[in-house]
């Protein structure tokens, strides 16, 4: 099963992680897996070229995570919470019709 932790501090979220393969079909034809890459990887990519601000971010097999930085300014961070939500909507859909393959958590973090 893959588990997507979306942090949050209040109502803003302020990252994720992505960890676990999926267990839906074989490696190639995983379709759990292509959507959770996708979703995570573009909301990544969009916080990077859309809004401009570098985040953490480490990769390793079977695991994504990114976290937005510190002090950003409340342009940026209202472009970040939006390319970031709706991550989270498409995550939300996946797990919805696949729930037994992906798991969705919200976790509170502090600023």
């Amino acid at each position: 099963m893959t588990t997507i932790t979306v942090y949050y501090n209040g109502d803003r979220i302020r990252g994720f992680r992505a960890k676990g393969h999926s267990g839906y079909a074989e490696r190639g034809e995983d379709i759990v897996c292509a959507a959770v890459s996708a979703l995570t990887q573009t909301a990544y990519l969009g916080v990077l070229e859309l809004v401009g601000v570098e985040s953490d971010i480490s990769q390793n097999d079977g695991e994504l995570r990114m976290m937005l930085p510190e002090g950003m300014t409340s342009e940026h961070s209202e472009k970040a919470e939006l390319i970031l939500g709706t991550m989270l909507l498409g995550l939300r859909s996946v797990e919805e019709n696949y729930s037994d393959y992906l798991k969705v958590i919200k976790r509170e973090v502090k600023a």
